[in-house]
C-alpha cells in the first residue's frame, strides 16, 4: 500500500512540474506578432473602425526620396529626420479645409525598436503644420514592428484615444505601448 501511495504521488509531481514547465516556456518563447499588410491597407482599415467626418485620402510616404521635398514629406508626416529607421509608411489626412487631424502608419526596418521609432516620431513631428490649426491631442502607438502616429484636434468623441483603440481592433491585441 505505501509503495502505491508513493507511485502515485510522485507520477502527480512529475505532471505538475511537466504542466508548469510546459506553461512558462510557453509565455516566455512567443515572439511578439507584426502586422500583415501594407501601411495603406492598415489606415483604411482603422478609419472603416473609427470613421472620420471629413473627406480624407492615404498618402504613401515616398521614404526613398531623398530630395528637399522629399526630407520635408518625410518630417511633416512622421516626425524623422530621415527614413533610415523605416521600411514602410503611409498618412491618412483630410483631402482639404484647415483639419488638424494627421494619421500615419509605419513599419519599422528590420532590427529597429518601434518603442524609440515612436518616441522620436511624437517628439518630432509638429502639432502645427496646418494654417490656423493645431492638433491639441498626440499620441504615438505600436504593436509589432508597426507604428501609429495620431494628431487631431479633439472635438466631440474624436480623440486620439479613438483612433488607438480602433488600431487595437484591427490587430486583434492590444498596443505594445502607446506614448
Amino acid at each position: 500500500m505505501k509503495k502505491l501511495i508513493c507511485a502515485l504521488l510522485a507520477l502527480s509531481l512529475v505532471l505538475a512540474m511537466t504542466a508548469c514547465g510546459g506553461k512558462q516556456t510557453a509565455e516566455t518563447t512567443a515572439p511578439a506578432a507584426n502586422i500583415e499588410g501594407t501601411m495603406e491597407e492598415l489606415l483604411n482599415k482603422v478609419i472603416e473602425q473609427r470613421p472620420v467626418e471629413f473627406a480624407g485620402g492615404v498618402i504613401p510616404i515616398d521614404l526613398t526620396d531623398t530630395s528637399e521635398e522629399g526630407l520635408w514629406a518625410i518630417k511633416s508626416y512622421t516626425g524623422l529626420d530621415d527614413a533610415s529607421q523605416l521600411s514602410e509608411a503611409a498618412a491618412f489626412e483630410p483631402m482639404m479645409g484647415s483639419l488638424a487631424f494627421s494619421m500615419v502608419m509605419a513599419r519599422t526596418a528590420e532590427g529597429v525598436d518601434a518603442r524609440t521609432v515612436a518616441e522620436a516620431m511624437k517628439a518630432g513631428v509638429d502639432p502645427r503644420k496646418w494654417i490656423c490649426v493645431e492638433a491639441d491631442d498626440v499620441k504615438t502607438a505600436g504593436i509589432g514592428n508597426v507604428v501609429m502616429l495620431i494628431m487631431v484636434s479633439t472635438t466631440g468623441d474624436m480623440t486620439a484615444q479613438s483612433f488607438v483603440d480602433a488600431f487595437q481592433s484591427v490587430a486583434g491585441r492590444t498596443c505594445d505601448f502607446v506614448i
